[in-house]
């Protein structure tokens, strides 16, 4: 079977070249034509092509520029459209929720900050849809294309299935976030363990951006780690955490929110460790209110 000759093959190729041009337009724009394609690898006619679309979809734009060594007129260049389009990402962490409305460009538009509810009165499920909802109308003077909705929250997390396993400080089981999510809203839904997301974005934009090989461990309400290896998130069965938190170290010991007992969270976490100096100091302190009586 020739691959080449399927349809589904093609429309593969066009995205991953399409896909190719917009990141170097993005990294070295304003970018010529010609210079693109050079980085690219692309023929001039897969170029004109390509970037005749992008600027139908207003995701790119054209500008003027002068050219490094070059003092004719100035020459034509590309640069990234990004007002138009717009995406929002939503922060999930113990007790509050973050909503923020992004241009492509990351740059912040809209911010909303509101409590995360306890399951007392509805499902999570049901809060969350409900405040994008509210957010939607509350905001709709300011919303262009929606492209996405990323979220991201702390837990075990399949990335590619968008289900949320569980959740510290709910009783989640196998919520269908991202699911539920994009069937309300018609747009693609992207779930992801906020330390991954944030190993990602130090790759992307950050400290670690060009590194090839990155492992980034985070201690504070929970503890994980995010690895990039070859330049790639690593992902096993649609998890990208490396799961050092939930690595048992005490088989008596508290119970975490995993199910298991003594994981190096329930130890190592910035709340654990506050609850065990807590609990380390109440005698010295109750000796000290006894010897000043």
């Amino acid at each position: 079977m020739n691959l080449d000759s399927q349809p589904g093959h093609i429309d593969q190729i066009k995205q991953t070249n399409a896909g190719v041009v917009y990141r170097l337009i993005d990294q070295f724009g304003p970018i010529s034509r010609i210079e693109l394609s050079r980085r690219a690898q692309l023929a001039p006619a897969s170029i004109t092509k390509i970037v005749r679309e992008m600027l139908d979809a207003h995701l790119v734009q054209e500008t003027e520029f002068q050219e490094p060594g070059s003092r004719g007129r100035p020459a034509i260049g590309l640069i990234l459209d990004t007002d138009a389009w717009h995406y929002l990402a939503i922060r999930l962490h113990r007790g509050a929720m973050t909503f923020t409305l992004r241009d492509l460009s990351s740059r912040e538009l809209v911010e909303d900050s509101l409590p995360l509810p306890d399951e007392s009165a509805q499902p999570l499920l049901t809060a969350l849809i409900d405040q994008v909802d509210a957010f939607f109308i509350r905001h709709q003077q300011q919303l262009e294309r929606l492209t996405a909705i990323a979220v991201t929250l702390p837990g075990l997390i399949n990335a590619a299935s968008g289900v949320v396993h569980r959740l510290p400080g709910y009783q989640v089981r196998d919520m269908p976030l991202g699911d539920a999510l994009a069937a309300r809203t018609g747009v693609p839904v992207f779930v992801q363990h906020d330390i991954s997301a944030w190993t990602l974005a130090e790759s992307l934009f950050g400290a670690s951006r060009g590194a090839e090989d990155v492992i980034q461990i985070v201690i504070d309400e929970t503890v994980g780690a995010g690895v990039i290896s070859g330049g790639q998130l690593l992902h096993k069965r649609g998890r990208a955490l490396v799961e050092i938190g939930h690595t048992q170290i005490d088989p008596y010991g508290q119970q975490c929110y995993c199910g298991n007992h003594g994981c190096l969270e329930t130890v190592a976490s910035i709340g654990s460790l506050l609850a065990l100096a807590a609990q380390r100091l109440r005698p010295s302190l109750t000796a000290c209110c006894t010897i000043s009586r």
